[in-house]
């Protein structure tokens, strides 16, 4: 029986999920790498022999070789994002495109994403701040959105049955519609600081309908796409890595509204996949020694101290993405995590970062200050103990999270730091104590295997603490 390893991200993103499956598929020797979600906009970086790449639609194992990348009906695609990066990723390893794109295999159904969806979401995000979500500006997201609002749902088979020009241009005009109805709600700087205006004049002019119809119809004729009816014409009964992207606490159903994608991020559609080949399911979840969010939205163990020493330079801020922040392991909402995207196993990444800190904190409880009420009740696992509400888990989810969240306190357990530069040490048990403890606790906490930690980006930096399984 062929085995599926299933990546996937327990917290806010950023959790070093390229890394892993780069890792898992070097120690395992996978070559097929299924993307089971997201879109355009991920962005893993993977680092091996001094080649950095940041893998938006390839698979982060396309550094090992003969490896190819399925893009799953549950994917968002970008075809001219995956040209750009196929060209991109030709220039550091010296392969053709061509050769990198014949490696990838796209199902008909998944969703396209165009420069409509990425004007719409861009318009939409500056037009109303008080309805900001925090979305990067890709539109990815707005995929879901607009086919919701509109019915409008362009797959990569219209492009082959014909249906795509029909449907370009119903886009194109909800697309316009949408733009002058919501441009003169943008105050002026942001409209002139965050939009490409010459863009926007030519996506919405009349005259350029048939503009981005064309674009389609050229990549589409230079035979570089490879699109298939189902997985099961790219697996070739070898081991697989399926890579998941982004995270369960921005996750469409779980994750804290508004500040949510609108897309599937547990590693659910990862395991149907997988179930539906025969293969033996082991599910790998990706955590970081610290809290982290690259966007708006709560992080209930934010922290200054951490904000002025923590700097991660493959996160750059931006102004529909937001700023990176920081804060203090939570293990509550690991938790929950966990609960409604479960995993076998867990790698936490970034240990290093934990070094020279004063000390380490990790959440287990929080301090509630806000009313309850009977939602409340029903949520949360918590108890009063004189007069103060103590909250020990979260037990289901619901679109009201984000209300109750925001009224918490964090209650924190402290530990000894270390001061030693781990980044170099080659086996778990070489590291500080303090950090061995740190991992150890964590682990009792989530109640969950940690079976690899990371010390830094590249694969030699992996430390296995157990046995993989």
């Amino acid at each position: 029986m062929t085995k599926a390893y299933i990546v996937s991200g327990c917290c806010f993103g950023d959790e070093g999920k390229g890394t892993l499956s780069d890792y898992l598929a070097h120690k395992y020797n996978l070559k097929e790498n299924i993307r089971y979600n997201g879109g355009s906009h991920a962005s893993h970086t993977v680092i091996v022999d001094g080649i950095l790449h940041k893998f938006s639609q390839l698979g982060s194992i396309f550094l090992n070789d003969d490896t190819k990348t399925y893009l799953s009906a549950n994917t968002i695609v970008n075809p001219f994002n995956l040209v750009t990066e196929a060209q991109n990723l030709a220039i550091k390893t010296g392969l053709k495109v061509e050769d990198i794109l014949s490696r990838v295999y796209i199902d008909k159904n998944a969703s396209v994403v165009t420069p409509y969806h990425s004007l719409i979401n861009k318009v939409r995000e500056l037009s109303d701040e008080s309805k900001r979500t925090g979305s990067v500006g890709t539109g990815v997201s707005e995929v879901n959105k607009v086919k919701k609002i509109t019915g409008i749902d362009i797959k990569m088979k219209d492009f082959l049955n014909g249906e795509a020009r029909y449907k370009l241009l119903e886009l194109f005009m909800y697309t316009r519609k949408f733009v002058l109805q919501n441009k003169d709600k943008i105050a002026e700087d942001k409209y002139y600081k965050y939009l490409d205006v010459q863009e926007l004049e030519k996506l919405i002019a009349i005259r350029n309908k048939y503009y981005i119809i064309n674009c389609y119809q050229n990549i589409m004729h230079s035979n570089l796409l490879n699109i298939v009816s189902s997985i099961k014409e790219f697996h070739q009964g070898k081991d697989m890595l399926f890579e998941g992207s982004q995270a369960v606490l921005i996750d469409h159903e779980y994750g804290f509204k508004p500040n949510t994608t609108s897309l599937d991020t547990t590693n659910h559609y990862g395991v149907k996949l997988a179930h539906d080949l025969n293969a033996n399911i082991i599910r790998y979840g990706a955590i970081s020694s610290l809290a982290s969010r690259h966007g708006m939205g709560p992080l209930p163990t934010y922290d200054d101290y951490l904000e002025e020493r923590i700097f991660d330079c493959n996160q750059t801020p931006s102004y529909f993405q937001g700023v990176p922040t920081y804060g203090w392991f939570d293990a509550l909402l690991i938790r929950y995590s966990l609960k409604v995207s479960e995993n076998d196993c867990l790698f936490m990444s970034a240990l290093d970062r934990l070094s020279k800190l004063d000390y380490l904190k990790i959440c287990n409880e929080y301090l509630y200050k806000g009313p309850i009420d009977e939602e409340f009740k029903e949520l949360f696992n918590y108890e009063e103990d004189k007069g103060h509400v103590i909250i020990h888990d979260i037990n289901k989810p619901s679109a009201n999270l984000k209300k109750y969240i925001v009224n918490c306190v964090p209650i924190y357990l402290t530990l000894p730091s270390f001061k030693e530069d781990i980044s170099d040490i080659k086996d778990f048990k070489s590291l500080p104590l303090e950090c061995q403890h740190y991992v150890a606790l964590i682990e009792k906490l989530i109640n969950k295997k940690i079976t690899l930690v990371g010390i830094g980006p590249e694969r030699n930096q992996k430390l296995e603490r157990k046995p993989l399984i």
